[in-house]
């Protein structure tokens, strides 16, 4: 019974999914962060607010428009981190950025 808890808790993905330990000053500075409204999340939704249903439709065309979605996606996110990275105010490794 006993190893097979330490079984099942050697396996568990979370206990592994760890970078490096955070400060205690990080931790204190960061106490109180409450973000909200970070956005909102492209992925897969940029195409289809601004095209017609008819284009979309099309069997042909739709592995087009995922690889035309996927670039429009790729250059948002790599806005957000040349603002990340000129950025004073936010730390280089945060995932809370607008």
């Amino acid at each position: 019974m006993a190893s097979e808890i330490k079984k099942n808790s050697d396996t568990n993905i979370n206990f592994y999914n760890y970078k490096i330990r955070i400060s205690y000053l990080a931790q204190a500075k960061h106490l109180n962060d409450e973000f909200l409204n970070l956005g909102y999340d492209y992925e897969g939704k940029l195409l289809e607010k601004f095209t017609s249903p008819e284009l979309r439709a099309n069997p042909i065309q739709i592995p087009f428009y995922r690889r035309l979605e996927s670039l429009m996606y790729f250059l948002i996110q790599n806005v957000k981190y040349i603002k990340k990275t000129f950025s004073i105010a936010h730390e280089k490794e945060t995932l809370n950025i607008n």
